[in-house]
């Protein structure tokens, strides 16, 4: 039975659109979280790229936030900060672009007082170079964590007054690899 080239070609075209739509949810698409830290965090938008996706998913005044200059995409996030210190404690769980690891960090100790900052440092057990450094305060983390040839960093976004009125201030999670770099000539290096 011979079949028209009209129908290879419709076949053709299936394929190729089922293949995209498929890839849009495939694990490391823009509506995924890039890292997933313990499950302390709540992703409110996965994928943002500019103040316009913010304010579509409901994010109050995206205008006034603090969002590092030059990344390309980045995820906005809150924490349960009293849960983030007990995973941090117990060895916290981590997903990277879907990929389940586990974490472990110890406290480093610079000052003999509480003043409720604490920072931590370690690694991803079973990833060979792999860098963790976090520090915690009320209702505020900070870190970078290094996986392979990709950083992720963690930063609050919120100014400081609106984030002292909020119980779970707004943070962005953004990967070394969505980071744009400026144009210009090569800067030497002695």
């Amino acid at each position: 039975m011979k079949r028209s080239p009209i129908v290879g070609i419709a076949l053709l075209v299936c394929l190729i659109a089922a293949a995209i739509a498929l890839g849009a949810n495939a694990p490391g698409s823009d509506d995924e979280p890039i890292l997933v830290i313990g499950d302390s965090m709540n992703v409110l938008v996965a994928g943002a790229t500019s103040v316009s996706d913010l304010a579509a998913a409901g994010i109050p005044a995206p205008e006034e936030l603090q969002i590092p200059k030059g990344i390309k995409r980045y995820d906005v996030v809150t924490f349960d900060h009293a849960a983030l210190s007990r995973e941090i404690r117990d060895g916290l769980p981590l997903s990277i672009h879907g990929t389940a690891y586990r974490a472990e960090q110890h406290g480093m100790s610079f000052e003999q007082i509480d003043d409720g900052i604490n920072t931590y440092e370690g690694t991803i057990v079973g990833v060979d170079g792999s860098d963790i450094l976090l520090t915690t305060g009320k209702n505020v983390l900070v870190g970078s964590i290094a996986s392979g040839n990709e950083t992720f960093w963690i930063v609050p976004i919120e100014p400081r007054a609106r984030a002292e009125q909020s119980e779970s201030p707004l943070h962005v999670i953004y990967s070394s690899k969505d980071v744009l770099c400026p144009a210009g000539p090569p800067v030497p290096i002695d």
